[in-house]
Order: structure tokens, then sequence, then C-alpha cells
């Protein structure tokens, strides 16, 4: 039976996936909610790619930006730039119209600085790539296709929802069943105005041990223990998790001793090609097909 999951990201995407396999689902579709909305509005019709983005904002910096020309040469400003347009965008801003809608002068003149910036900016994108708002107009437009094409669809793994989105999944849910599966998070107020079934359930209350550590070389070694018991009483290794909210700080760590426990660990945020002597063999590779084998002079 043909169903659709609306996953936050690219992890879930991918756990969603294997869980799908394992359990032999067929016609099951995983989908973030802008690659819904590009299917929904029909031909070859993409979310703008965050690559592409920072291409167009890179191109755009040799144009006058008005009030942003004193800092477009400031180290950061492509990637803050590109973020505050996503950020207006997410928010179903549309920045000329808020430009306009300014009291304040000096309000009004950085709106502008930042209009301009997106006119230059979408001009420079491909054309079958669109905003949220257009992706969202032209979804809206076709939205009697939405149960052929998606059947049931359950968001997963959410709090909220981007403002500039609810107006897509209010009427999703008037032309197919859409539910909320919000398991042990907070269900968002806005969504009981909708015709959203909401699934909840309590929240855990696991018992709780705290261990003081010296450094974070210390903080993996308790946490490669607590893994190493938890793997002896029987418990599937697809149980047991090791998370922080930002584990760069710890993956060279969790490498050295991963190996020297034995225990294999997956990185779900993905790894550096360096970090295994298989990549690191490409990366000798790549150097030598870019630069050549040193020469060295010999006199004669």
């Amino acid at each position: 039976m043909l169903s659709t999951i609306v996953v936050p990201n690219r992890n879930s995407w991918r756990h969603c996936r294997a869980k799908a396999a394992l359990g032999g689902k067929h016609g099951l579709k995983l989908l973030t909610i802008d690659q819904l909305a590009a299917r929904l509005a029909g031909g070859f019709l993409q979310p703008i790619d965050p690559e592409h983005l920072a291409t167009a904002v890179k191109e755009s910096i040799g144009l006058g930006l008005g009030e942003l020309d004193a800092i477009k040469t400031l180290p950061g400003f492509q990637r803050a730039a590109a973020n505050s347009l996503s950020k207006a965008w997410s928010a179903g801003l549309s920045l000329e119209n808020e430009a306009k809608a300014a009291i304040d002068p000096a309000t009004r003149t950085r709106l502008e600085a930042l209009a301009l910036l997106e006119r230059e900016v979408l001009a420079r994108l491909p054309k079958n790539e669109l905003t949220p708002n257009d992706l969202v107009a032209r979804a809206l437009g076709r939205i009697g296709f939405a149960r052929v094409l998606f059947g049931p669809i359950e968001v997963q793994g959410r709090t909220e929802m981007s403002p500039v989105w609810r107006p897509l999944l209010a009427a999703l849910a008037r032309v197919t069943e859409v539910a909320w599966v919000a398991e042990a998070r907070r269900v968002p107020p806005w969504l009981t105005e909708m015709d959203v079934k909401t699934l909840e359930r309590a929240p855990e209350r696991p018992a709780r041990r705290a261990i003081s550590c010296a450094s974070p070389r210390h903080e993996i070694l308790e946490a490669m223990r607590w893994a190493r018991s938890l793997l002896a009483k029987g418990i599937g290794a697809h149980e047991i998790a090791i998370a922080t909210a930002s584990p760069a700080g710890w993956d060279d760590h969790v490498l050295a001793l991963a190996a020297t426990a034995n225990i294999p660990i997956h990185f779900i945020h993905g790894r550096a090609a360096l970090d295994s002597a298989e990549g690191q063999l490409a990366a000798a590779l790549a150097e030598v097909l870019l630069r050549g084998f040193p020469q060295r002079y010999s006199p004669p």
C-alpha cells in the first residue's frame, strides 16, 4: 500500500529507510517536507540546493548591495547571508514586502538591501529551483493529486514546522490522512487548528547515572565501558547509542578507543575520508595525480 513518511533530516531518512527495508515494506516513500512540496508541485521543480545558494551568494557579492556593501567582503558574510535568506524563506517572509511595510528608516534600508541580495541570488539559481513560498503555491494548485501521489502521510521526528509549510500541511489534511507522530515530543499548539491526527505516548523514564570525567577521552572510555556492559547483558547493538549535541569534538577519541575495545562504532553523522587507511590511500593517489611525483634535482 502506498504511504509516505515526512522526515526532518537525512539521518532520519536513513533510519526510516533501514527500518522499512528490515520490515519488508513496499510502496513507502520517505521525503522531507520541501521534497514533498516539490513532488506535488510537479515537473522537474526542486527546493533550493544549499550549494547552489552559496554559489549564487558568492557571485552576487561583486554587485552593489546597498547597506551590505560595507560588510560583504568580511569573513563569514557569504555563510551569514545564505542563512539569513534561508531563514526568511522558511518563515514565509517576502523581504520586498517587509521592506515596503517597515516604518523605521534604518530597518527599511536594511531590508531593502536584503531584498536586493535576494533578487540577485534568485536570478543566479537554476530555473527549476524555487523558494519555499513558490513551491507551496504551486503545490497548493495541485493539491488534488496528493492522495494519488502520497497516500496516507505521517510526519515523524518533529517538534515544530516552519511557518511556510503549514498551509500545505493543512491542505494535505483535507484531501488525505495526515498523522503527526509526536510520541513523547511536544505537540505544537498551531496543529490543533488542523484536521491532523496526533499520535502521542508517555515519555520514558529511564534510570539515570552520572559519572565525573576528567577529559573527553575519559568520557568516551566510560561510554565504551557502558556499551560493553550492555552487550554483555544480551542487549542488541542496534539498541545502544552514544549521543551528544555536537559529536565532532569526541570523534578522534571514539575512533581510537573503538579499535582498542574491538567494538565497531557506526558514526551516524559520517566520518572524514582521512580517518581510514583506504581514505588516506585515496588522498595520496589524488595528490600524485594532481601534482605528480616530487622531482629531485641531481647535480651533473
